[in-house]
């Protein structure tokens, strides 16, 4: 299955699914809710009373099947005819959830057509009564259509679960910041310190086609996670000062959570004004977006970003520092009959120092990069709110006023809430 038919998939899977397992629905069953397991996506089934049994899976299409009549006839010997009282406990990628039928036919009390919904992170709560069981579903469905509780179950992820493909480490936010941080910092600090009659003596500079391959791999909570990201890059150098350059950038991703799949792209823009021969400040722009039938999720997010980088030398060490500020906020995303928004801003601070350490090795001049890099993020609650990096980078010379090619490659350490690991890369530009 191609990409955009899971994107345009995984927006009817969440209403579907709910609507699946109140085909199931709720009897209070003893205990049943203190059974649900320790998994990404997971459920404990009651039925008449009885807790009937539990499945755990990594991702949500698993946990969809289940949901389905057939699914949920295979939990035990407890049969579901339509009839029973019934109940769903679940958790969804940190989300708790209960959804039930609470009167069985013929009892006193409550109609047994009647479905509700209980989402206590999210403070909602809502029954549902149609004519038939079937009919209640529908009215369940419609009411999803219409409002944007799917919105809010991502941004309650975002907060809360550390493998949210929008927020947690490699998904859609910190990959963004780090490309572009990367982009304007990391890959091209040492482009901008020389003096004007330098950059007039390089005028005429060729343009730059980038590529690299970056793959990360950190244990997050009790998951291991991994990113294999492509980020793809084409400079514009300025004629009369080739420290003036335009980027153009395609970052390509794929996340691995316990073998649940997510898949990122965007485009973005920069443009790079040196403000002296030290100075140099960038703005930046980007459209991303996240597709997960795995994690049943998927979000546009909008960011832009201002990145200052200056250099100075300390007696044959370049030093540089560079300070990125950038907002992120996801967008509307639309699919048949149901459109929502997780509704996640915020700003995000990125800040780093890195020494360049000239070296020369078989004759040919290399240099030596380390770097410290520290990321918060604001506004929107997320999991992992902070995260440091402390790396090493090698590779061939990246000036500005350079003809040649130049090639890089690195690795380093990551660590935040609940999360470590390292990032490996390898640049070629030309």
């Amino acid at each position: 299955m191609n990409k955009s038919r899971r994107i345009k998939m995984l927006a009817a899977l969440v209403p579907v699914a709910v609507v699946s397992l109140f085909a199931a629905s709720n009897a209070q069953a003893s205990g049943c809710a203190d059974l649900v397991p320790q998994a990404n996506f997971a459920i404990s089934l009651g039925v008449s009373g009885t807790c009937a049994g539990t499945f755990g899976a990594d991702t949500a299409q698993a946990f969809f099947d289940k949901l389905t009549t057939t699914g949920i006839q295979s939990f035990s010997s407890v049969t579901y005819n339509g009839t029973q009282q019934a109940s769903v406990f679940g958790n969804f990628n940190s989300l708790s959830l209960t959804l039930a039928f609470p009167f069985a036919v013929g009892q006193a009390g409550g109609n047994p057509n009647t479905l509700t919904l209980d989402i206590p992170g999210l403070s909602y709560s809502k029954s549902f009564t149609g004519a038939t069981r079937d009919a209640s579903k529908q009215l369940l469905e419609d009411d999803i259509k219409k409002g944007n509780i799917l919105g809010r179950i991502m941004q309650f992820q975002a907060a809360n679960s550390p493998t949210s493909p929008i927020s947690g480490p490699g998904g859609l936010i910190p990959t963004v910041t780090a490309n572009d941080f990367n982009t304007n910092f990391t890959d091209s600090a040492t482009n901008i310190a020389a003096p004007a009659n330098q950059a007039a003596a390089a005028r005429g500079g060729p343009n730059l086609a980038g590529i690299a391959l970056q793959y990360g791999a950190m244990d997050v909570l009790n998951s291991k996670v991994k990113v294999l990201t492509l980020p793809l890059s084409y400079t514009i150098r300025n004629d009369i000062d080739p420290r003036r350059q335009l980027t153009f950038s395609l970052p390509i991703t794929q996340m691995d959570t316990n073998g649940a799949k997510s898949y990122q792209g965007g485009l973005g823009v920069s443009y790079r004004l040196p403000m002296d021969d030290n100075w140099t400040l960038t703005p930046a722009g980007k459209y991303s977006i996240v597709g997960s039938a795995d994690m049943a999720t998927v979000s546009s997010l909008y960011t832009v970003s201002l990145t200052s980088t200056y250099i100075w030398n300390m007696g044959g060490f370049d030093v540089a520092m560079g300070n990125m500020l950038g907002y992120n906020k996801t967008g509307k995303f639309t699919a048949g009959d149901y459109s929502f928004d997780p509704g996640i801003t915020n700003t995000v601070l990125r800040n780093g120092v890195m020494l360049s350490q000239p070296v020369v090795w078989n004759g040919n001049k290399l240099s030596v990069e380390y770097s410290l890099i520290d990321t918060r993020y604001t506004g929107t609650k997320m999991y992992v709110d902070n995260t440091q990096e402390i790396g090493i980078t090698i590779g061939t010379n990246k000036s500005a006023f350079s003809a040649r090619s130049f090639l890089r490659g690195g690795i380093s350490y990551i660590h935040g809430k609940d999360t470590k690991g390292f990032n490996a890369n390898i640049g070629y530009w030309f």
